[in-house]
Formats: C-alpha cells, sequence, structure tokens
C-alpha cells in the first residue's frame, strides 16, 4: 500500500504544480509570459529557442481574451512555425486557442519557434490579457 499511497501523493503533488503554473509542467524548458494588442491575422510572436533537452510539450495558454467584432471573443486560429534560415520555416502543426491551453506535442527538434495568428472569430483584431509560452 505504500507504493499506492506514494504513486497517489506524487500524482497530487504534480496536479497542484501544473495548476499553481497555469497549466506549464514545472520542469519545462522555457516559458514566456506577455499579452497581445490589437494583433490582426499574420501577427507572430517574439521566437524562442527550444535546445529539446527534454520530451515537454510545446503549449500556449491564453486569459482574458477579447475580439472587435461585436460578438465576443470566440476562438483564434494559431499556427506554430520553426524558423528555419536561409529557407521557408516549417510548419509544426495548427491549434485552435478558446481562450485557454493549446498543445503542440513535443516538436522533437531543437530550434527557433514562433506562433502567428491566423484568424480571429468576431471580429479582425485580438487582444489577450495574458499569455504563456512553455517548452
Amino acid at each position: 500500500m505504500k507504493i499506492g499511497l506514494k504513486s497517489w501523493a506524487g500524482a497530487m503533488v504534480g496536479a497542484a504544480l501544473l495548476g499553481a503554473a497555469s497549466v506549464i509542467p514545472a520542469h519545462a524548458e522555457g516559458v514566456f509570459e506577455t499579452y497581445i494588442n490589437s494583433w490582426r491575422a499574420g501577427n507572430e510572436s517574439r521566437r524562442w529557442t527550444d535546445n529539446n533537452t527534454s520530451s515537454d510539450y510545446t503549449g500556449i495558454y491564453f486569459s482574458g481574451c477579447d475580439a472587435d467584432g461585436g460578438g465576443g471573443f470566440n476562438y483564434a486560429g494559431l499556427q506554430l512555425w520553426k524558423d528555419i534560415p536561409n529557407a521557408p520555416d516549417r510548419g509544426m502543426g495548427f491549434r485552435t486557442n478558446y481562450c485557454s491551453w493549446v498543445d503542440y506535442g513535443d516538436p522533437d527538434s531543437k530550434g527557433n519557434y514562433y506562433f502567428e495568428l491566423t484568424d480571429v472569430s468576431h471580429g479582425t483584431y485580438l487582444s489577450v490579457n495574458y499569455v504563456k509560452v512553455g517548452w
């Protein structure tokens, strides 16, 4: 029974850490926090470097979302890109963010990454009070 209690306790601690970090694992390789002010489709985030030293997933968290179209915010389309010097950048997946967490899995490739806003529901401009990117 000791092993079962340890596993259960470990799971509870892990869940608490996950919740406290706004869904970014405590052992994530990297993280940055920012906001979005009046982005349109085509706007890009800053670049970050994933050294691929872990198998952590890349994810983007939104909180406090607003669109200018009068219907309220519904979703934002986000494309994850890997920056490829002297060549076209490589698409690493598309996700729809409903003002929460979206997960791209582990890109399993060392490099520089960024996300692009591809679509805003109910409007042209997107604003997000809090953005957290983890990898």
